[in-house]
């Protein structure tokens, strides 16, 4: 799950480059491959900034962390690719530092939701967390941009991009929605869960072979995209105040009168429409392509969602039953109980390897927890002192942990 949340965010935050090389015109001298690469060298702050706000409790260290990582970047940037611009390290190290704020955000929101106790609450769900199909209007915008800017880079990486993470985004839905059908109710907890994954991965895995089939002959059809440069549209258009006075000549011949008239028409090509009028012709008729596309999938799952949240794998009606007040309570109990066990636990461990690390022989049954510290040679020392009590606590459970 956790690789999956990565690589959504690796392939989002990664084209922000290649937008800003197309807007301005740039392209990169070492090349598109090696563009590619650089841009993937923001996964390493996503990565280290998701583990560090999951594992650090202290504020302090993360953001010591989000500043190290950031550093990190900007020595390699400087160092390996010395050459790519001002722009380049810039834009790195400010989505760098982006990313840092986002995930600190998500962890001051995750941990108000901990404090309040709030089981109706929306879950702390940022742009780096959650992939869903729904994102692939992001990659369609990117390559319209590509196409209209005449960035050729833009178009591939937002193209490939998209092909990626539709995959790896049916693989995160089809992960969410199974462990959601299992916690259904009661009636869904007893179906087994690998029955379930299995028959799940194989509607899931035709589906995208499926897709994959349907996108085969776009692989192949990418040199025959039909660029455009935005900036230039205006170019041609020119103001003449005294075009009502114009009289077409063809030939020296003048054109006045009827005779004149059918001349002109005569020699004269038929009009063809204005290029603007083309261009949003085709943006035109490709949004209503992507619109119907975008419907197709969303009919697709809902009908898919519908069918699995009310009938079983036997074609059973399952019915989701609404929880009482005084299961809500006992819910809510038994998640403060599940932390205090697992707070428990975790000071039972710390003791153990702590005498594992001084003592070679497992401590006998009947040895008190003075007379294994004791033989373990750790009778006297402070911190195991304040490990004695917080193991007693946790042991007797005489207060919070």
């Amino acid at each position: 799950m956790k690789m999956l949340e990565y690589i959504h965010a690796t392939l989002i935050v990664m084209l922000v480059l290649p937008v800003m090389y197309a807007v301005a015109g740039l392209k990169d001298a070492d090349g598109e491959g090696m563009l590619y690469l650089k841009c993937l060298l923001i996964a390493v702050p996503i990565v280290v900034t998701g583990i560090a706000v999951r594992r650090l409790k202290n504020l302090g260290l993360y953001l010591l962390s989000c500043l190290a990582v950031t550093t990190v970047i900007w020595v390699v940037i400087r160092l390996v690719f010395g050459g790519s611009g001002a722009l380049y390290p810039t834009v790195m190290t400010a989505e760098s530092l982006f990313i840092g704020f986002i995930r600190f955000q998500e962890r001051i929101r995750l941990a108000r939701q901990e404090k309040e106790d709030d089981l109706y609450s929306a879950p702390a769900v940022s742009m780096l967390n959650q992939p869903s199909l729904g994102f692939l209007w992001y990659f369609a915008v990117m390559y319209a941009v590509g196409i209209i800017f005449n960035a050729k880079t833009l178009c591939d990486f937002a193209f490939w991009n998209g092909a990626v993470y539709f995959f790896a985004a049916l693989a995160y839905a089809y992960q969410i929605s199974t462990k959601h059908y299992l916690g259904l109710n009661k009636r869904t907890k007893s179906i087994p869960r690998k029955r379930l994954y299995a028959i799940s991965a194989a509607m899931t895995g035709l589906f995208a072979l499926l897709v994959f089939m349907a996108m085969v002959p776009s692989f192949f059809l990418g040199g025959q995209r039909r660029y455009t440069d935005i900036r230039t549209w205006l170019d041609g258009i020119e103001a003449d105040g005294d075009w009502m006075g114009y009289q077409p000549e063809i030939g020296g011949e003048d054109l006045q009168g009827d005779d004149g008239i059918i001349k002109f028409l005569q020699n004269e090509p038929p009009p063809k429409p204005s290029e603007i009028w083309n261009y949003l012709w085709w943006i035109f008729v490709t949004l209503c392509a992507g619109l119907v596309v975008y419907g197709t999938i969303r009919t697709l799952q809902r009908v898919f969602g519908e069918f699995r949240d009310s009938f079983d794998e036997n074609g059973d009606k399952v019915e989701a039953l609404d929880e009482e007040p005084l299961h809500k309570e006992e819910r809510i109990r038994k998640n403060r109980r599940k932390r205090q066990d697992s707070k428990t636990q975790r000071i039972r461990r710390i003791y153990r390897r702590t005498i594992q690390k001084h003592r070679k022989e497992p401590p006998a049954r009947y040895e008190s927890p003075s007379e294994i510290e004791k033989n373990a040679g750790l009778l006297g020392d402070a911190d195991m002192e304040r490990l004695h009590v917080k193991y007693e606590n946790a042991r007797y459970g005489r207060e919070r942990v």
